[in-house]
């Protein structure tokens, strides 16, 4: 999260004062350990795996299965939410957009969508290109390496941001940072020998022209928390729970054999041979006159008690995420439009959140390209832009296309159009229908024999009845 300080502890805006710089890496190096968990549990590096059951313990089975529900949650959340380019109405944004396809803008916000849904929250920076003409450029950098500080005004605003990485050597070992800092006008670029440290060594500053600090942080919500946080415990509890049945059943398979009034043997050679034979002709004699008996310790396993719980953990891993189970029975591939909706009910309260603040952050980097942009002198106006983000769910377009035919001059073509998921501009598809039903017009015309005047003849006529 961004760093809060006072305004005030920054007099001389020239420069980067080093106690102020490395006060606020310090906070936010703070920060990383919690990150690096978030990284972990995604890429399916869970506690189970550290799981060491030492002690006497040491000869029981030890498996260690991961279910890496935190890499499906995030992945159908990401894909629900920005599965579909975000897309952006204005009358004066044109200029914008074309530098949006220039630099791919749409893969760049998938990968922004996916740090918010693993860390809650994610940065991007904000750059020149090195073309002959520059244009604005965005690439997202990993949280852990670059923050932004702001004032403790009601409005936050940032005051600079820091980027900050290893500096390596040919060995690959590393010998300083580099610390790049950005105020509303410049860049300054340092190096430091430790990222604790206070010996910032002012390599270069230039100026750049994004009339702001080219930072922009963005929310997954309002505690900035990952969609899969709240449930890690969930998490945890489900890989031991999955582990320990496979232990259980690997302990079942490794019974100990019960011998009363019997005997192996009287030393360990004679215990060997007694096993080899047994294990040869599956025959065990035991002795007469005696009470003997001869069974398997086994433990009792209760796999429908063990299923319940399973069963009840997973629940309550999809209920409290808010991401259902896709694969579940009652996402059937013949429920209703309507019935879609009410099953994905919760998934959509939680797409709507990281829809609104997404788009906060998507403003902001309007309003930072749309500076540059004014420096070459391109016309762009953002106070009208219209941020539209759609869903990315399987449409059932015969259902929506009875309901076109239900609606047919209610509302207009255009807005029905719309609401079929293969069309991807209505204004121009219900142009090229115009075109169609006047060129058929037409053909019918000439194949019945049928001549109308044209505009300029219709014009002429006019013109010589006024006369």
């Amino acid at each position: 999260m961004a760093i809060i300080r006072d305004r005030d502890l920054w007099e001389d805006q020239s420069t980067i004062p080093p106690a102020l710089l490395k006060n606020c890496i310090a906070e936010h190096m703070t920060g990383i350990e919690r990150l690096d968990k978030l990284e972990k549990y995604y890429k399916g590096e869970h506690a189970i795996l550290d799981r060491d059951l030492g002690g006497d313990d040491k000869g029981l089975p030890n498996n260690k299965l991961v279910a890496n529900h935190a890499k499906y949650i995030t992945d159908v959340a990401v894909g629900y939410v920005m599965g579909n380019p975000v897309k952006y109405k204005g009358d004066k944004i044109q200029d914008l957009l074309d530098v949006y396809d220039k630099i791919d803008i749409v893969s760049h916000d998938s990968e922004m969508g996916k740090d918010l849904s693993m860390f809650g929250e994610g940065r991007e920076l904000y750059f020149a290109s090195s073309d002959a003409e520059p244009i604005p450029k965005a690439t997202v950098i990993d949280p852990r390496q670059i923050f932004l500080v702001v004032d403790d005004t009601v409005e936050y605003k940032p005051m600079f941001g820091v980027h900050f990485y290893e500096k390596k050597d040919i060995d690959n070992k590393v010998v300083g940072y580099a610390v790049n800092v950005c105020t509303e006008n410049k860049w300054f670029r340092y190096k430091v020998k430790e990222i604790s440290g206070e010996d910032f060594e002012l390599i270069e500053d230039e100026d750049h022209y994004f009339k702001g600090v080219p930072i922009v942080e963005f929310w997954n919500n309002e505690e900035r928390q990952g969609d899969f946080e709240q449930q890690l415990s969930l998490v945890d509890a489900y890989n031991v729970l999955a582990s320990d049945r496979v232990n259980d059943k690997e302990q079942f398979v490794d019974a100990i054999l019960k011998l009363i009034g019997a005997s192996l043997g009287d030393d360990e050679t004679e215990y060997s041979k007694t096993i080899q034979m047994l294990k040869k002709y599956k025959v065990l004699e035991l002795p007469a006159g005696v009470d003997a008996d001869a069974a398997w310790l086994t433990k009792t396993l209760n796999e429908a008690d063990t299923e319940v719980l399973r069963n009840a953990i997973k629940s309550d891993i999809h209920e409290f995420s808010m991401v259902p189970n896709l694969t579940d029975e009652n996402f059937a591939s013949n429920a209703s439009g309507v019935a879609m909706k009410y099953k994905l009910f919760g998934l959509e309260q939680l797409a709507k959140t990281k829809e609104r603040y997404f788009k906060q952050g998507l403003r902001e980097r309007l309003k930072i390209f749309t500076n540059f942009l004014s420096v070459k002198a391109k016309e762009v106006d953002i106070s009208d832009v219209e941020i539209i983000m759609t869903r990315s769910l399987p449409s059932n377009d015969a259902e929506t296309a009875t309901m076109i035919s239900s609606l047919d001059g209610m509302v207009s073509n255009e807005t029905l159009i719309s609401q079929l998921s293969f069309v991807k501009d209505a204004a121009e598809e219900t142009l090229k229908v115009n075109e169609q039903k006047a060129a058929d017009v037409e053909r019918n015309q000439k194949a019945f024999g049928m001549q109308f005047p044209n505009e300029s003849e219709d014009s002429v006529t006019a013109d010589e009845e006024t006369e």
